[in-house]
């Protein structure tokens, strides 16, 4: 979803306005928007029905068991963005899991008075940054230099997590199984993109990337590394929805 300046924003906006459905939070609203190919638009709305942001998402069938340890306040202008610090497979005795990470959450406010430490169910995508794809885990192996630290197939560095001043990061650095892959096209703007359900270290992720990032189309049974950023839903049951129209009105014109 291209975005390049506030118009850029408000077009989108509007586009999804009669379609969006709302989840309230006691810092406001979201209104989300889905798509047949899985893609979503999270607006962000005050209680004084002002704009305040606007995220994307891709839903998916990943699922993830994450014990949820902090919520993370952004550092945005907009009380409604946030994340989540988590342990991915958590033991059963209530100590750590397979290892640390954080994500950003799309309805972050909805959750953030959730009492934790607690077990969940998270739909976790990754947004590419930077993608290599191999036809098998031969080919994998086969690719790594010996003079470099070689990664598992299935493995996860939270990147996020290295300080640099800048605090805690939604980012990852992943090498996965691929489960299933698709070429989908994004229903909004036309734009194409590839979607993969990817086994790893911890739990599944639904990978999603810019065509362009692709160089050659990813195969079942493949191996896929990056680096991402994550963007996760906690799986708790979602408030009673309602229906869109809010954009319209905020801004005076008609869908």
């Amino acid at each position: 979803m291209p975005v390049e300046s506030m118009d850029d924003v408000y077009r989108l906006a509007q586009s999804v306005d009669a379609q969006t459905q709302t989840i309230p939070s006691q810092d406001g609203s979201y209104l989300y928007w889905s798509s047949n190919s899985g893609a979503q638009l999270w607006l962000q709305v005050t209680p004084k029905r002002e704009f305040a942001g606007m995220n994307p998402h891709f839903s998916g069938p990943a699922r993830m068991k994450v014990r949820l340890t902090a919520y993370i306040p952004s550092t945005t202008p907009s009380a409604m963005d946030g994340s989540f610090h988590g342990w991915a497979d958590p033991t059963d005795d209530g100590a750590e899991g397979a290892y640390p990470f954080v994500f950003d959450a799309p309805d972050a406010s909805a959750h953030r008075n959730r009492k934790l430490p607690e077990v969940v169910d998270v739909q976790l995508a990754a947004f590419a940054h930077e993608l290599s794809a191999y036809d098998n885990p031969e080919a994998y192996d086969a690719a790594q230099s010996s003079k470099e630290l070689k990664l598992a197939s299935e493995s996860f560095i939270p990147s996020g997590l290295f300080g640099d001043g800048e605090g805690s990061k939604a980012l990852g650095m992943m090498t996965g199984t691929i489960l299933a892959t698709e070429r989908k096209t994004n229903e909004l703007t036309g734009k194409t993109f590839w979607w993969a359900l990817v086994q790893s270290l911890g739990g599944q992720f639904d990978v999603v990337a810019d065509d362009e990032l692709v160089s050659a189309p990813l195969v079942v049974g493949g191996v896929l590394q990056g680096s991402f950023w994550l963007s996760g839903r906690i799986l708790a049951p979602p408030p009673a929805a309602s229906s869109g129209g809010f954009f319209s009105r905020l801004f005076g014109k008609k869908s």
